[in-house]
């Protein structure tokens, strides 16, 4: 669902000329709700005018984040940022089935390990560069900017960050729920 953002916003805001709220009200922001599917996710991109090189790819769906970025043919970002899930340990790769339908149910049975990410990374075209410490996101650089500017070596191991939800003021992170996931 989308729809237009008047002057009301952005002085709901209450924000300057130079925050988000007023890139939302002269129309240089566009917002556009969608439910983001593999089936979707270029033809999304494609739709919002944007191709080619991008500075920065976030995601974050709760389920079907690994499918969706395996998914992307229709942007080269430079740094991708992505939540993994963090209650599966490095050496695990492990990744929910894909399910196009799939919500989140609030527990912890979602996503993707950050081995299945590195893994899919590379695949790709890019190296694992950090985790923030609440261990939800990882950060991925693009293989051709990587140089020797991060910490080596670019595993899952040398830059897992274990769950710390509580310091992403979630309200006490996503509850217990075993699986089933498939190896990757």
């Amino acid at each position: 669902m989308a729809r237009a953002l008047d002057r009301r916003d952005a002085y709901a805001c209450r924000c300057d000329p130079h925050d988000i709220c007023h890139k939302l009200a002269d129309g240089t922001l566009k917002v556009r709700e969608s439910f983001v599917t593999t089936e979707n996710i270029n033809a999304l991109i494609a739709e919002a005018g944007i191709g080619g090189d991008i500075d920065l790819l976030s995601i974050d769906i709760d389920n079907n984040d690994y499918w969706v970025w395996k998914a992307i043919t229709s942007i080269d970002p430079r740094v991708v940022v992505i939540e993994y899930n963090a209650t599966l340990r490095p050496p695990m790769s492990l990744v929910v089935p894909y399910n196009p339908n799939q919500t989140s149910d609030g527990s912890n049975y979602f996503g993707a390990s950050l081995e299945a990410f590195v893994r899919l990374g590379r695949d790709m075209g890019y190296s694992i560069v950090g985790c923030n410490f609440s261990g939800s996101n990882a950060f991925f650089v693009r293989n051709d900017l990587v140089g020797d500017h991060f910490l080596q070596p670019a595993t899952a191991e040398e830059h897992y960050e274990p769950a710390r939800y509580f310091f992403s003021n979630l309200r006490s992170g996503h509850r217990a729920n075993p699986g089933p996931y498939l190896a990757v």
